[in-house]
């Protein structure tokens, strides 16, 4: 890339907006190379804390107890009476990232280096957000109170923003700038997505000698999971077994196993029954063989759906058509700190970043994706 290339954006009152792309792709590729794998978010944590500062925004860190880092709010004071906007987004990445490089090829692709995962998920937003607050700040855009929400330990369940203090937040309406796929694409709904551990206890003999004494773990579990149907067990809702382990050895029967497997469902209540009815599956089994289960499940986040003729959807609408983007609404099975977000009361969509091929060592980004992302993030604060 040769010098400093500023890209036209929109005319505001007659005035020509631009983004400085070349700044905007030099941010991405720093923070990507910053370790910030789930629960190590420390130096991601401080970078962008001393970034929204120079970006004169009002910055606080939210400690969690036994965290690395906490969570961080910031908002760039408004300078008109427009209802303030929040949008979201998260420090860390999943594994492999440590090492993490950007390489930009020819084609205009960044890639890293093929061992770990390159970050984009979520850097890809945090960079949109920095660019476009850089940009309403050089040129002096009028604008409303703009939020950020920036979480940690996104990656496992959402687990960050479990702690996070909402009565800072001002805004009714938010975007989370984290969907994989082209820019213009948006999530209205989102699942709740409930874990479940299950522990079945029989009895341990040897399996030559005397396997009649014995009281056989792994088969009740078996039978209990042929009960059980994998996968969309309806138009709403899927299960999931997804790890077993247990036994002793290959000439003991099995004294324990322990399962654990997954529910995501657009119907919270539906995910609910699905969970009762696997425990009533495996109790039932159990008790054929006079064995028992210990059986523990946790709502990580609940369902949402937001309608097409609200605020915010409106209002990311108009932003893609003003950048000559076909906006397309879809619903996602993957949760998301918005999840929380709607539950208390801040109606919100995930918004497509260009991130692509997430949560691998193939994952990219394009430069054309990302100045997108920035442009859209732009339009949004500034609607």
């Amino acid at each position: 890339m040769e010098g400093i290339i500023f890209l036209p954006f929109l005319s505001l009152g007659g005035v020509l907006m631009k983004i400085n792309k070349e700044r905007l792709v030099q941010t991405f590729c720093e923070m990507v190379s910053i370790d910030s794998e789930s629960y190590h978010e420390k130096q991601m944590k401080d970078y962008l804390m001393k970034v929204f500062k120079e970006c004169h925004m009002e910055c606080i860190e939210m400690p969690i107890e036994g965290f690395e880092a906490g969570n961080i709010y910031a908002v760039l004071k408004g300078s008109t009476n427009k209802e303030p906007v929040m949008f979201s987004g998260h420090m860390d990445t999943v594994f492999p990232g440590k090492g993490k490089h950007a390489i930009i090829h020819e084609d205009g692709r960044i890639t890293s280096d093929g061992t770990t995962v390159l970050g984009a998920d979520d850097v890809s937003a945090l960079a949109s957000y920095i660019e476009a607050i850089r940009t309403i700040e050089e040129r002096n855009i009028p604008h409303g109170d703009i939020e950020l929400a920036i979480s940690v330990a996104e990656e496992p369940y959402d687990a960050g923003s479990a702690y996070y203090d909402f009565s800072r937040i001002k805004s009714r309406i938010s975007y989370a700038f984290d969907l994989a796929g082209e820019v213009g694409l948006a999530a209205l709904e989102a699942p709740s997505i409930i874990s479940f551990k299950i522990s079945v206890k029989g009895k341990s003999a040897h399996a030559g000698f005397n396997p009649e004494d014995g009281i056989h773990a792994l088969k009740i579990a078996s039978n209990a999971i042929s009960r059980i149907p994998n996968g969309h067990v309806n138009d709403n809702t899927t299960v999931n077994f997804g790890t077993i382990t247990g036994g002793e050895g290959r000439n003991i029967v099995p004294r324990e196993v322990i399962l654990a497997g997954e529910i995501r469902s657009f119907d919270h209540q539906d995910a609910l029954k699905w969970s009762d009815h696997i425990k009533t599956i495996f109790e039932e089994e159990a008790a054929k063989e006079h064995a028992c289960i210990e059986y523990s499940d946790y709502v990580h986040i609940e369902a949402y759906k937001i309608d097409e003729d609200e605020e915010v959807v409106e209002r990311f609408k108009r932003a893609c058509e003003e950048l000559d983007l076909a906006p397309k609404l879809i619903s996602t099975h993957g949760g998301s700190d918005n999840n929380r977000f709607v539950k208390v009361g801040i109606r919100g969509i995930v918004v497509a970043c260009a991130m692509n091929g997430c949560h691998s060592v193939s994952e990219y980004t394009t430069i054309d994706g990302l100045e997108k992302s920035a442009q859209l993030a732009l339009h949004l604060m500034i609607d």
